[in-house]
């Protein structure tokens, strides 16, 4: 329901308007009424609408200075105007105040219903965007430049949910929906690294503040989205505002000066443009594949994806290979992966004799390695910060041998972690899990808020948690619960609802049929067994 308050010093009018419009099928209750704007003006600031429905032409205060204060005091109420045909400077006043619609008078029941009905259908639009930020709020503890960055980090690298996605949808610019998906202004995925960061006087966190500060200033003539910081020396973000490369180049000129004050080598790459939500990961992976030839290319300090993509289709990727490598990463050992690594190794030998085009498929199969690892949800905060891909030029020279044995060290890192995540033996963090639940076992808490906030898929953190503690998620905190609840039903001033919400059920209901489940007695026959009587408050 909306709230809905009538200003209009005629009579008959106003009561007209009270009594012939359904207010209530429309979803809108009458919350006050005035005869006249300065009266209008307390009444609303005492209990504020969401709908104002004014007469323009009033005695005291007339409704253009009435919707000026409303819209300086409380500008999102929705102002409607009654307006004459005779009114024509005022409705050109209420149109530069942003009036929500008009209905002339004398007013027509149907044409009214129809404003109405168009300003709730707005407001309705209002509240689930308004429902959906404190979701994202509630969910990451974030005010919205941040959620935009964890929105965007996410959808970069296909890490984003649904809600994620509609949060984006929802509050991007330009945005069309059609059969093939939804449809955003053109852009390309932009990718700076920075490596050997310089000393200049600062610990690295101001350091990496000062960057991420000077890079927002000049990518805001290239996007209008924020600067998504990917790791200490890498950033990203969405070219929109200006896609083509010649405009881009010029721009990107000046942003490689800022950033060689702070960098011994800085490394600019660009994906193709695209223009749907849904390319935007196959348009950062782009991106990264043109950084990775950095190493064959040297001294290149922008990369466009569409110079080396002829290259890269000269190279071809085992895929069974690489799915069958990750699986050994999660659930192998070093003397496992080795043998895939150096079964592999072999045959890429024996099939390319020239030693640059064994380098190029060499360093093609670990981007899509990386790729792949980045996308599973359980390896992907393992492997994120890891700098192993950036080979930095100085190393172009090395030997395949020593990219293998590099390359094997990494897998072995990665399976260790793993290892420790998923041993039922070592806790690996799980008392501090186990903490936050007994702290927190009160509040709206669910497996997917807690798989979120420690960065794991929820079937993953599901399977984890039952070999770590030794049952399932829902029944820990059930069981948490009703030992808590024990201890509040020995205190007789408190009632069983009380009790019940305390330990986080709203429904008493549900309480009580969890409690009998876990003790065998309801709350009431619990009580009683120990002779403890409710108090009146």
């Amino acid at each position: 329901m909306y709230n809905l308050f009538i200003v209009e010093d005629e009579w008959l009018v106003l009561q007209g308007l009270k009594l012939t419009i359904p207010w209530e099928e429309m979803r809108c209750t009458l919350i006050g009424e005035a005869r006249d704007g300065q009266a209008g003006l307390e009444g609303i600031l005492a209990n504020p609408p969401d709908i104002l429905l004014t007469d323009i032409r009033m005695p005291a205060m007339d409704g253009i200075q009435l919707a000026e204060k409303v819209a300086e005091l409380l500008p999102q109420v929705k102002v409607v105007f009654l307006t004459g045909f005779d009114d024509f400077i005022y409705a050109q006043k209420a149109v530069k105040l942003g009036a929500a619609d008009f209905v002339l008078k004398p007013t027509n029941p149907d044409e009214l219903i129809q404003v109405i009905g168009r300003i709730t259908s707005k407001l309705d639009e209002e509240r689930r965007l308004q429902s959906q930020q404190e979701r994202l709020k509630l969910k990451y503890g974030w005010e919205k430049p941040l959620i935009e960055e964890k929105v965007l980090y996410d959808l970069m690298l296909d890490y984003a949910g649904t809600l994620e996605k509609e949060w984006f949808v929802e509050y991007g610019t330009g945005l069309e929906h059609t059969d093939g998906g939804v449809v955003i202004p053109p852009y390309r995925v932009v990718l700076l690294q920075m490596d050997g960061l310089k000393d200049m006087g600062t610990d690295s966190r101001q350091l990496r503040d000062q960057i991420k500060e000077r890079i927002k200033e000049l990518s805001k003539e290239l996007s209008t989205l924020t600067l998504v910081r990917i790791n200490e020396t890498r950033y990203a973000f969405l070219a929109n505002r200006q896609i083509e490369r010649g405009d881009l180049a010029d721009l990107f000129d000046s942003l490689m000066v800022l950033l060689s004050s702070f960098a011994q080598r800085c490394v600019l790459t660009v994906s193709h443009s695209f223009t749907t939500i849904d390319m935007i990961p196959a348009a950062y992976i782009q991106a990264m594949r043109a950084m990775y030839q950095t190493v064959f290319l040297g001294g290149e300090k922008m990369i466009w994806f569409e110079d080396i993509e002829r290259l890269q289709e000269t190279v071809s990727v085992n895929h069974t290979v690489l799915k069958e490598l990750i699986e050994l990463v999660k659930w192998g050992n070093p003397s496992s992966i080795e043998a895939q690594t150096g079964l592999w190794y072999s045959h890429l030998i024996h099939l390319h004799a020239d030693g640059f085009t064994a380098r190029r498929s060499f360093f093609e199969f670990i981007v899509t390695l990386n790729s792949l690892l980045l996308r599973d949800s359980e390896l992907h905060n393992i492997v994120i910060d890891s700098g192993f891909l950036l080979t930095s030029a100085e190393r172009v020279d090395d030997s395949l041998e020593q990219w293998l044995i590099r390359l094997n060290d990494t897998l072995f890192e990665w399976n260790r972690q793993c290892a420790e995540l998923s041993d039922p033996q070592k806790k690996s963090g799980f008392e501090e899990i186990e903490l936050f639940i007994r702290e927190h076992y009160a509040e709206d808490i669910s497996l997917q808020g807690i798989a979120e906030r420690y960065h794991m898929s929820e079937s993953y953190f599901s399977r984890l948690f039952k070999k770590q503690v030794g049952t399932s998620f829902l029944e820990y905190v059930t069981l948490i619960r009703v030992g808590q609840a024990k201890e509040l039903l020995t205190n007789p001033r408190l009632r069983i609802y009380e009790v019940s919400v305390q330990v986080g059920y709203q429904d008493q209901r549900y309480f009580s049929q969890l409690f009998r489940k876990y003790t065998g007695e309801t709350p009431t026959e619990f009580r009683k067994r120990l002779g403890i009587e409710s108090l009146p408050l």
